[in-house]
């Protein structure tokens, strides 16, 4: 004897939306868009070029960010998070090197609650 099932519409209906949002899902693992850039200013009110902006979550171990060009004098330049650091803490220690050699101390900044930095 062979057993037949049959699908009630509720139940239809949380099938397919069920499959239409596992489809939806592999769609975007597959063909996955660019990812949200987080992004903040450094506004350079100093005498000299910034030449590098350093970050660090724990204050010891540094990354930098590249730099078309550097920051010049009374200017500003954009930067752009890389997608590896999307999980980090809002709150980082951050330091800049200038054009001719110095480096500032280090500071802890957050950057979600103010995407723009200021180097006096």
């Amino acid at each position: 004897m062979q057993r037949h099932t049959m699908m009630t519409p509720k139940f239809l209906k949380v099938a397919v939306a069920t499959a239409g949002a596992a489809l939806s899902l592999v769609s975007i693992l597959a063909n996955p868009t660019k990812a949200e850039e987080y992004k903040f200013t450094v506004q350079n009110n100093t005498d000299t070029a910034i030449s590098q902006v350093l970050v660090s979550e724990d204050g010891k171990t540094w990354g930098y960010f590249s730099l078309e060009s550097n920051i010049a004098p009374k200017s500003e330049g954009e930067m752009v998070w890389g997608e590896h650091t999307n999980h980090e803490a809002c709150n980082q220690w951050i330091k800049v090197g200038f054009e001719d050699g110095s480096m500032s101390e280090a500071e802890k900044f957050d950057f979600c609650a103010n995407p723009s930095l200021v180097i006096d």
